[in-house]
């Protein structure tokens, strides 16, 4: 005989006089903004220890390059400083690629942000069954939240979610856009 679960009474709630669909649309959104923040928020943590990993090795870099043109005007044989200012570039140009690489989570942040507050602006919206029942209302919406974007790569996927383009549709234009803008250098966002 299994002994049945404790269930938390703040997991369950009875559906009272007041439910609606809109209401319980909202609850499941305000959950998908709250996993967001959560993961955001650790994410920032282990991004901030890699920042100061990245600024320690950046410091131990240059130390390493002036202690290998010191060594080049101190001693008649350069080969050994030679190559140990070569190492040095090295793995100064390995640094500077890694923080390139690293922007990802500089744009991973902003586009998680950018769920978030769509996901707040429409709990609260569908909320309100009298701008809800509107279309005048939910083109306003649109129109805020595609202010959010500031990417051209971000407002298109935006304009071909709010033209009714197939779920499949969007996916390959994100996927087309993401392989473009990985071919490397730095994007400004």
């Amino acid at each position: 005989m299994h002994a049945e679960p404790k269930s938390n009474h703040n997991a369950v709630r009875n559906l009272a006089d007041d439910w609606t669909p809109e209401r319980e649309t909202a609850l499941l959104l305000d959950l998908c903004e709250a996993q967001l923040e959560a993961a955001v928020r650790d994410s920032d943590q282990s991004v901030d220890s890699l920042v100061r990993a990245f600024t320690d090795l950046a410091d131990a870099s240059r130390s390493i390059t002036e202690l290998a043109k010191q060594l080049t005007v101190q001693q008649s044989s350069t080969a050994n400083a030679t190559e140990l200012n070569h190492c040095a570039q090295d793995i100064s140009q390995l640094i500077n690629n890694a923080v390139v690489a690293f922007q990802f989570y500089d744009k991973l942040a902003q586009r998680l942000g950018h769920v978030r507050h769509s996901l707040t602006t429409l709990a609260l919206f569908v909320c309100d069954r009298t701008q809800a029942q509107q279309r005048g209302h939910w083109e306003k919406l649109l129109t805020s939240l595609r202010r959010l974007y500031r990417t051209q790569e971000e407002r298109a996927v935006f304009d071909l979610v709010s033209e009714g383009a197939k779920a499949e549709t969007v996916r390959a234009a994100v996927v087309g856009d993401t392989l473009h803008t990985a071919s490397g250098g730095i994007e400004l966002f």
